[in-house]
């Protein structure tokens, strides 16, 4: 512990050190808000389903989310599908201009879709578009998607943010410059931007829904919430994101806090052998009581977990109780027994392995905590690591077990398609960071993105979670709530449930002012 203390101590002195001026309380329009992740680029196409809050304010897509996350117009005023569920057609919105000025037309659209498709491993949400077979554009206003089968997220899938071809037409996506210096046609335009320190948007005049009441956003990076906390208390910041344990000492500040999709859980790396028995991790997910978890340590702010969906209409995992008895039969059922130190073995060999997470992160590290201590009560070897939030992502494919969250707020293809479908596993460029893999969960999958039956989709849906009960890739530990610290007088943040890392919050920053 003493070495973990150091690390929260050094990203304190760090994270109070960063650059961006002081906060604005208000002065002139402006809000400097904290937050502790900061994404690899601001590039739409490359993001995965967590569209962070400059990303968020720099584009729009063909469509968005309104306040109960239903697909609304936004670029696109409005669209037709044909009843086969094969060929959307999108009537664009007139007058819809870039931020350096040129056009939003037809042109973009095509451009955009085409690219993020073939990009293939290249980007995230490639599967969103492979079912996209041609793109017509019979005008500069009007957009015609042909699928060579349905695919029910699509209009779902068509909120990520256009691309402007003038800007990208021959190079690659991955463009390092155009990640780091983005134009949109959102609310506000990025200005400047210091990698681990802060981004400076200013608001967009020509922007189509009219001018945003707030005249500047400055998003600054502190990833340790200790230092969030104190940038918020001395003024350096007029707003950020806190965690539970914080939301009785944000001052003057008004709080808020707002459900998500958002959930935390103990990820399998299902390549390594200790993981192979699935009774082994049916156990595991019966010898944590996320009862206590939820109560102790994310204070309420949060309900216990059952699966990926729990917050999704399509809801249905049974969930796993908290039952040691449960957990110990199923380990003698796989052949392990007690040891002399009280650990379950088979041939010598304990269940014995890494857990690790983010180390700048105090919710997911006395998750992790938390969660190791009750699984080595019940016989598991487990090893509590926190590491540096870089060193983990340098190491994805090398950990053995990690405290991960994830979840979308809109269509469960984007909450569950990436991080369990087997064609997303991390070998191959995808999301799916444990590398599960389960027939019936991946028919399961398939499935739900091509039945545009309600209920057949409710049907999949069902399957899946069933599936990955009885093949667990997780130990499901808590959906939480997010918690905001705002100014009092700050008018236009609207509850509405949110996703990963509490994205979403600025969903509506274009309405927004000071009163």
């Amino acid at each position: 512990m003493a070495g973990m203390a150091a690390v929260l101590a050094a990203s304190v002195a760090s994270a109070c050190g960063q650059g961006g001026g002081p906060a604005s309380g208000g002065k002139d329009g402006a809000l400097t808000y904290a937050v502790g992740d900061e994404p690899e680029t601001f590039n739409p196409g490359l993001q995965d389903e967590h569209t962070d809050p400059v990303t968020e304010l720099v584009f729009r897509g063909l469509t968005r989310h309104d306040k109960d996350n239903r697909v609304v117009p936004a670029l696109a005023r409005s669209w037709t599908v044909a009843p086969d569920g094969r060929t959307y057609t999108f009537a664009l919105r007139p007058g819809v201009t870039w931020q350096d000025g040129r056009p939003f037309t037809s042109g973009d659209v095509k451009f955009t879709i085409e690219s993020v498709r073939d990009a293939g491993a290249g980007s995230p949400l490639s599967r969103d578009f492979s079912r996209v077979r041609s793109i017509e554009t019979p005008d500069a206003a009007t957009v015609r998607l042909v699928l060579d089968e349905p695919f029910a997220p699509m209009l779902d899938a068509v909120s990520m943010g256009m691309l402007p071809k003038h800007l990208l037409q021959g190079k690659k996506l991955t463009d390092p410059g155009f990640g780091r210096r983005p134009v949109g046609t959102g609310p506000f335009t990025l200005t400047t931007y210091k990698p681990g320190q802060y981004a400076e948007l200013t608001a967009f005049d020509g922007y189509y829904e009219g001018r945003p009441g707030l005249k500047k956003v400055v998003v600054k990076y502190v990833p340790d919430d200790s230092a969030r906390l104190i940038q918020l208390r001395n003024g350096e910041v007029d707003a950020a994101n806190l965690a539970p344990q914080q939301a009785g000492r944000a001052g003057g500040h008004r709080l808020e806090v707002y459900p998500t999709a958002d959930y935390r859980a103990l990820m399998f790396n299902m390549r390594d052998p200790v993981f192979a028995d699935r009774r082994v991790r049916q156990a595991m997910n019966h010898a944590v009581d996320r009862d206590a978890i939820t109560r102790s340590v994310v204070l309420g702010y949060g309900t216990p977990a059952k699966g990926p969906l729990d917050t999704s209409p399509y809801a249905a995992a049974p969930g796993f109780a908290f039952d040691p008895a449960r957990a110990a039969s199923l380990m003698k059922d796989a052949g392990y027994a007690r040891n002399a130190q009280g650990l379950w073995a088979k041939n010598g060999r304990t269940v014995k392995f890494e857990l690790t997470t983010f180390a700048e992160d105090s919710l997911r590290v006395a998750i992790l905590n938390v969660s190791a201590t009750q699984l080595r009560q019940q016989g598991f070897d487990v090893d509590p690591r926190p590491r540096p939030r870089d060193w983990v992502r340098k190491h994805w494919g090398d950990l053995q077990g990690m405290v991960v969250g994830w979840g979308t707020p809109y269509d469960p293809d984007s909450s569950v398609y990436g991080p369990f479908a087997s064609s997303q596993a991390l070998a191959k460029g995808g999301s799916n960071y444990g590398s599960y893999s389960n027939p019936t969960a991946d028919k399961a999958l398939e499935d739900g993105r091509s039945t545009l039956d309600p209920a057949g989709r409710k049907a999949a849906y069902t399957a899946f979670q069933q599936a990955l009960q009885d093949d667990p890739p997780f130990v499901w530990i808590s959906y939480l709530k997010t918690i905001n610290a705002v100014p009092k007088n700050l008018a236009g943040p609207a509850p509405r449930t949110l996703g990963h890392h509490g994205y979403g919050f600025f969903w509506n920053a274009e309405t927004w002012r000071y009163n």
